[in-house]
């Protein structure tokens, strides 16, 4: 919900009826009382003349709770809550007992309600009270809810025309524009977060991505960022004054910590990658910034040593190699040799020791040290490879090929090494990088 004043008469009579409500449970139980959504941001807070703690300031001024305090509540499951918890305190985070009621509309957890009980005073009475007062609060959330979400699925309509290869992104652009969501004078980058699974199974990241964004757009000004929601990843497009603009990679280095955060407070097993497209002079020209966001977070997600934050425009050689990837069935056989043992599991640690070897630029000693080999058992693996694929690893133009096939059937799914096949060789990758599990492999660069 937004703290900024009511733009309508309709708002500042639901702001008002809200805020009566809380007063009249705070003077009911004798107590402050505190209203935050479900991803504990604060919403509304009644007059405090008892006893509050450093939590209750904290997150009065923060307007939402550290990532201390959602650490340790979520020891209590407050998401399955449906009848009022009392909560001991915890001196070690100068915060006193208290009673959490959760605010419900037919079943679902809208938010919750704190009040804030040091001595365990508050009566079955008083929580009866409370949840007849949470039962009122349900409503106004669920009423704001579908305004929002009307608004917001138009807004969601709006951004996958334009981050689409469709003739209406033009006119998607300037809906966006004449609404005062993008500056007309601005550019745009886009960023791709993207959710990597730890393990097999169901990735269904869409509430941490949310309450990261939701975050993020609290630190910046209106015109700055529009984003687009899904399952496993979130799109940002961020206004960009300038091509050497030093404030977007302030911004995206806090929506990555962000995000982060967010997904440690609601206990999301999965690894982030990020994707930064080159930026555009034009917001109808952000579709070609998002498909480069998409395919440098695929770049994170496949390829070892890129890191988990990988801009576009510094992928280097990496470049090719994607490019190369997204052609789907067109892609060219950049080495035919190599082919035949993509088919082949058997060939698998063969492959493996051929990356390796290409990645430290064909050093034999470094090679081994990696893989754990002797340099006996080594140089025979690259002697069997090279009569195996028809080639010859003097040749800087093998090399060369070799190494680019491995890459594009990495990114493409021909070729997945082993967990620990392969040795990183730059920057840290990402947990689990060349998983590919549940999501989107390429081609696929749209949002829908």
């Amino acid at each position: 919900m937004s703290h900024s004043p009511p733009s309508t008469a309709a708002e500042a009579t639901m702001e008002l009826s809200m805020q009566q409500i809380l007063e009249s449970l705070a003077q009911r139980v004798g107590r402050p009382a505190v209203l935050e959504d479900r991803f504990m941001r604060l919403l509304a807070f009644s007059s405090h003349d008892g006893p509050i703690d450093e939590v209750r300031e904290d997150s009065i001024l923060r307007r939402h709770a550290s990532a201390e305090v959602r650490g340790w509540l979520k020891k209590f499951a407050l998401p399955n809550l449906r009848r009022p918890l009392r909560l001991p305190a915890n001196p070690d985070l100068h915060m006193l007992a208290r009673v959490c009621v959760p605010v419900l509309h037919r079943g679902k957890l809208l938010g919750h309600l704190w009040f804030v009980d040091p001595d365990g005073s508050m009566t079955d009475a008083d929580l009866d009270a409370c949840m007849q007062g949470a039962a009122e609060l349900g409503e106004w959330l669920h009423r704001e809810s579908v305004a929002s979400l009307f608004s917001s699925a138009r807004l969601a309509d709006t951004m996958h025309m334009l981050l689409s290869s469709s003739p209406m992104s033009s006119q998607a652009a300037r809906s966006l524009i004449e609404a005062g969501y993008m500056p007309a004078h601005d550019g745009v980058v886009a960023v791709v977060l993207q959710g990597v699974p730890r393990r097999s199974g169901a990735l269904d990241i869409e509430d941490a991505l949310a309450q990261g964004v939701a975050d993020f757009r609290r630190t910046v000004r209106r015109g700055q960022a529009l984003d687009l929601i899904n399952r496993d990843h979130a799109v940002l497009l961020l206004s960009s004054a300038g091509e050497h603009d030093m404030y977007v990679d302030e911004r995206i280095e806090a929506l990555v910590d962000l995000t982060r955060t967010a997904m440690l407070s609601t206990g999301t097993d999965a690894a982030l990658v990020v994707g930064v497209g080159s930026r555009r002079d034009a917001l109808e020209d952000g579709y070609a910034s998002f498909r480069e966001a998409r395919m440098s977070a695929d770049a994170a997600r496949l390829l070892p040593g890129l890191g988990d934050l990988v801009h576009w425009s510094r992928l280097g050689i990496h470049q090719i190699v994607v490019k190369l990837a997204s052609l789907g069935e067109e892609v060219p056989t950049v080495h035919p040799g190599l082919g035949n043992l993509l088919d082949d599991p058997d060939a698998l640690p063969l492959l493996e020791t051929l990356e390796t070897y290409l990645d430290v630029a064909g050093n034999a000693q470094l090679t081994a040290e990696r893989l754990n080999l002797h340099r006996t058992s080594l140089y025979y693996r690259l002697q069997r490879l090279e009569q195996l694929a028809h080639t010859n690893l003097k040749s800087g133009a093998e090399r060369l090929a070799l190494h680019l096939s491995l890459k594009v059937a990495r990114m493409t799914g021909q070729y997945a090494p082993r967990q620990g096949g392969v040795a990183d060789t730059g920057a840290a990758a990402p947990a689990d990088a060349t998983g590919t599990d549940n999501v989107t492999p390429f081609p696929a660069v749209a949002s829908r």
